[in-house]
């Protein structure tokens, strides 16, 4: 096929975002593959393409690429078949689809029927470019998923050390360690074990997570996390260092492998991918009894887990009964907390109806800390310095979007755009070589050219520098719209500017859209931290630069 370089083409940008795909697998990728990031990406690419019109944009946030099943690419499709479109762009091929067999079809068969130009930005295909090979994008696709078999082959391996009761993770439970002769092997620690025994006594003796906490620091128990690194090293830590707090109190009586059984796949972690670790259902657990010597007889273990069931219900009713109306109040719940010793704040209310956020903590609930103030702060003096600083926190960015609209005119600025150009397409050229590198592996390993560890390792080589690539190239593209004359902040921050620019009174969705964190030291002091103040600060620093530039 060729361009016709007089035909204008009606497009239709195609974006997609799927956690069941692990298109957001880390802060890093979720921040790269965002709806909004992919439609920057596109538009940017789109500003010197004179033969390209853009009709529509259409969403599918939250659907996975393994089925065409989708409102967006429906909708997309029906447009392509009432002639209302004949181009389709999106930021690469997996967006468009993760099913190797039907994304081929679409752009193999299904698009060429109706004469639809096809383009994916990052991986440089346009199906109207002269010899232009869809080989090397999609038999990444295939790399991406056999790389994925793979790792579930090793997890299958480690499933079957757990069936024979084999202990396989890094870190052993409280009251044992590793067996030097056989490492998957669990013994108990005489010291450490009797520590546990005294634990589930006074558990069981009506002793709460905080006072056995401060028993064993006052006592210098090492913590868990002391006594693993004991193990490791073989010098014996400061009990301060790390002490004993009510999560690993709870913990450590919740542990079953202190009765002799072992409960294995609690957690899942994928290893091609680095993600991280999830839980996973009970169903999927594996239970195996008697892998190695008990400490706590399984009869006192049955009743320390109902007492404590019994005291996370009596929990939950509690602070659920006549909490409805006030938690409707509370614009901050989970955000706002004591500047004196970081316990959550929670919110009340006087008999004369007023409102405070209070907290009723005496002593640090971390056990050993300094005495906590009990910090006290009325609703509604928090709630209008919020107000003020987002009202001028979005007067401000909007101005400041305008000021560098206007400044981005100069042809200084044009010409740095330029030279940010060429950088976009050297980037892309050499994102292009390193993918088709990538791509022949699999051929070599189908061919047994390489074996599979060398597989494993090449294909990890050849995603970590396609990713710097990508990241350098994200880069590169951000710093060019910041030269761009139609300048925009993000779309997402720009529409919730907008959606709340006109309010007058604090709302909880307007708290809950800009508000990230309050720290409550004192009836006057306090730390308000938005959302959206690292872009915010990210934007006055372009100003700056901009000021700086046109002197």
């Amino acid at each position: 096929m060729y361009q016709n370089i007089n035909k204008i083409y009606h497009a239709a940008i195609y974006v997609r975002l799927s956690k069941e795909d692990g298109d957001i697998s880390s802060s890093a990728k979720l921040e790269s593959n965002s709806i909004s990031n992919q439609k920057a990406l596109i538009l940017d690419f789109l500003k010197d393409k004179k033969d390209i019109e853009v009709v529509s944009v259409r969403v599918d946030d939250g659907y996975s690429g393994s089925n065409f099943d989708r409102p967006g690419f429906v909708q997309m499709m029906e447009d392509i078949k009432h002639g209302k479109i004949n181009c389709v762009i999106v930021k690469d091929l997996s967006r468009l689809g993760r099913n190797y067999v039907e994304t081929s079809n679409y752009i193999e068969r299904v698009f060429p029927f109706f004469h639809v130009r096809f383009l994916a930005v990052t991986d440089d295909f346009d199906s109207f470019r002269e010899g232009v090979d869809l080989t090397v994008p999609l038999k990444n696709i295939i790399n991406e998923f056999y790389s994925k078999d793979l790792a579930k082959k090793s997890s299958s391996a480690k499933k079957a050390l757990w069936k024979e009761g084999k202990f396989t993770s890094a870190w052993e439970p409280y009251g044992y360690r590793k067996s030097e002769e056989d490492h998957h092997q669990l013994i108990v620690d005489e010291e450490a074990a009797d520590h546990l025994k005294s634990i589930f006594s006074m558990y069981m003796n009506g002793r709460n997570y905080s006072d056995i906490a401060r028993q064993l620091n006052k006592d210098g128990v090492l913590s868990p996390t002391l006594q693993r690194k004991f193990y490791k090293t073989g010098e014996k830590p400061l009990p301060e260092s790390k002490p004993w707090n009510n999560y690993e109190v709870k913990r450590v009586l919740q542990d079953v492998h202190c009765t002799g059984d072992s409960v294995f796949g609690k957690y899942q972690q994928s290893v091609f991918q680095g993600n991280k670790q999830r839980n996973r259902p009970e169903s999927d657990w594996v239970h195996v009894e008697n892998t190695h010597e008990g400490i706590i007889d399984r009869e006192l273990f049955q009743q320390v887990q109902s007492k404590i069931q019994e005291y996370t219900e009596a929990y939950k009713k509690k602070h659920q009964q006549n909490n409805g109306a006030i938690r409707n109040h509370n614009f901050y719940t989970g955000k706002i907390w004591c500047g004196g010793c970081g316990n959550r704040m929670t919110l009340s209310r006087e008999r004369n109806g007023t409102f405070f956020y209070i907290c009723g903590a005496n002593t640090n609930h971390k056990s050993g800390g300094k005495q906590c103030k009990g910090h006290r702060v009325r609703k509604e003096y928090v709630d209008d310095d919020v107000l003020r600083l987002i009202q001028t926190h979005m007067k401000t960015v909007l101005d400041t979007e305008k000021m560098i609209q206007k400044m981005n005119a100069a042809s200084k600025n044009q010409t740095q755009y330029l030279l940010l150009d060429k950088e976009v397409g050297k980037l892309r050229r050499e994102l292009s070589r390193i993918s088709k590198r990538k791509s022949d592996l699999y051929e070599d390993y189908s061919e047994r050219l390489i074996t599979e560890e060398e597989y494993i390792q090449f294909s990890r080589i050849y995603s970590n520098e396609i990713e710097n690539i990508k990241s350098r190239l994200d880069t590169v593209l951000a710093a060019q719209v910041r030269y761009s004359q139609d300048y925009h902040i993000e779309e997402g921050w720009g529409n919730v500017i907008h959606t709340y620019m006109s309010k007058r009174k604090l709302t909880k969705e307007m708290a809950d859209a800009f508000v990230d964190s309050i720290i409550i030291h004192g009836k006057y002091d306090y730390e308000i931290k938005l959302v959206y103040d690292d872009q915010f600060a990210d934007l006055q620093k372009l100003k700056k630069e901009k000021e700086a530039q046109s002197r």
